[in-house]
């Protein structure tokens, strides 16, 4: 495991998306979708905005992926977060990141709340 480094959780503060690259069962990327992105405490969180049912959350925690910014691909894996506390630190750091912004109502619902994973470095 590789620690996000402060330059890394720098850019990720200030960029809007990031493209999502989960993996299929074969080990490719089957998507390319820009994503909202957010750290809190070190960590780095992504959310599907269908829930749990969303293709990518149900293979990135099955196979992994990459994230791309700032023109550079991220080997990751996704992990569920189900701590209450830590979930309600991503639905804060989303409402200051993206307050305004369509769709954050959608993003703060139980629905996406509970679809939170944190990438972690490979």
């Amino acid at each position: 495991m590789t620690e996000w480094t402060k330059d890394e959780l720098a850019v990720l503060n200030e960029v809007t998306t990031v493209q999502n690259h989960p993996f299929d069962d074969n080990g490719q990327s089957f998507q390319d979708y820009p994503i909202w992105i957010v750290t809190n405490h070190n960590n780095v969180y992504l959310r599907a905005g269908k829930g749990k049912d969303s293709k990518w959350y149900e293979a990135g925690l099955k196979n992994g992926g990459q994230i791309e910014f700032n023109g550079e691909n991220y080997a990751i894996s996704y992990v569920a977060v189900d701590d209450p506390q830590e979930i309600k630190n991503v639905t804060q750091a989303y409402l200051d990141k993206y307050h305004g912004q369509y769709p954050i109502d959608m993003m703060i619902l139980d629905k996406c709340a509970e679809a939170t994973v944190k990438l972690v470095r490979k």
